[in-house]
């Protein structure tokens, strides 16, 4: 799977598990749910963000190396 790919299954993935998780919220209204979506929800995007910079970094890298080889 190419870094291209990568990048966009998570960003893909990301928006369906947060879509995922507004359906869930409509029946688990709790502490629990408002404990996890603090916890583990909340600082996922910005943790795919940096993720997507450094796979757009690793991919420039690495055309870089791959033309430098040729």
């Amino acid at each position: 799977m190419s870094l291209g790919a990568s990048k966009s299954l998570l960003n893909e993935s990301t928006r369906e598990m947060f879509a995922r998780w507004e359906e869930l919220r409509q029946s688990w209204r709790d502490s629990k749910s408002a404990e996890f979506d603090k916890e583990y929800l909340a600082p996922l995007p910005q943790a795919v963000a940096t993720a997507t910079r450094v796979i757009e970094e690793l991919d420039l890298v690495l055309s870089k190396i791959h033309t430098d080889c040729d």
